[in-house]
């Protein structure tokens, strides 16, 4: 999938939240051609309801907003070695209390509560450099925006979380890394680029590099950061947004 760079997962097994499309299907692709086995979670009842190609990859349907529900998808795993929170977005109604609350548990609190279940798993994990998590954060997680008074600040606790589970979990062989990702072409953030040409364009502007991220470059940010080669990263996030972040 990478020019220039290849990664070789055989043996592992990987769990992807939100795979079913946009960054996580672009994750579990690459995790699949790289030689793992790759769980992922959507919202629909069978990997069939979807548009798209679903085959090569474990399929089960999950409410990440269900807190029993992630415990129980963690129980019925036998081995675990990867675990990506990527599953989140904005909520309709953010601005109202019940918005807010549904924002906070699909993206912060889903996962805390998956990565919890899963730690003996991830533990007992025999991955080269060790186990990981992996949270998915966004330009959100660093700046305010009066449209999403819930998804940034969940996006800045998974920044924390991240951080938390790294210095704390890496006694049990657990790192804990985040990938804050730019804007970037998904399915999700079709609408945005379609009929907000302004925000696209001053979005590029403060960019270094002057183009829309792709799925792809958010999952090669993710499996350098759990494979071997990373194995003394840990509590970090890595901004992938074409230089946004160094921008005036």
């Amino acid at each position: 999938m990478f020019k220039g760079i290849s990664f070789d997962y055989t043996g592992a097994t990987v769990l992807i939240t939100g795979g079913s499309n946009g960054i996580g299907l672009a994750c579990a692709k690459a995790y699949r051609d790289a030689g793992a086995e790759v769980i992922l979670t959507g919202r629909r009842p069978k990997a069939e309801d979807y548009d798209h190609d679903l085959s090569g990859f474990i399929y089960t349907p999950l409410d990440v907003s269900d807190r029993s529900a992630l415990i129980d998808l963690a129980n019925s795993l036998d081995t675990l070695d990867i675990l990506i929170n990527n599953a989140g977005g904005t909520q309709a109604d953010e601005w109202e209390h019940d918005g807010f609350d549904q924002s906070l548990a699909i993206n912060l609190n889903s996962a805390f509560h998956l990565s919890t279940a899963c730690r003996p798993l991830l533990e007992a994990s025999e991955w080269e450099g060790g186990a990981s998590i992996i949270g998915i954060a966004s330009m959100t997680s660093y700046f305010g925006s009066a449209w999403t008074p819930a998804y940034g600040p969940a996006k800045a606790g998974i920044v924390q979380l991240m951080k938390t589970f790294g210095h704390n979990w890496g006694q049990y062989g657990i790192r804990a890394n985040a990938v804050a990702a730019g804007l970037t072409r998904t399915n999700l953030v079709a609408p945005v680029i379609e009929h907000m040409p302004d925000m696209v364009d001053e979005t590029l502007t403060r960019q270094g590099i002057k183009r829309l991220g792709e799925a792809e470059d958010i999952a090669a940010a993710v499996l350098f950061l759990t494979s071997p080669a990373a194995s003394w990263i840990t509590g970090q996030t890595l901004p992938v947004d074409g230089g946004f972040t160094v921008g005036m």
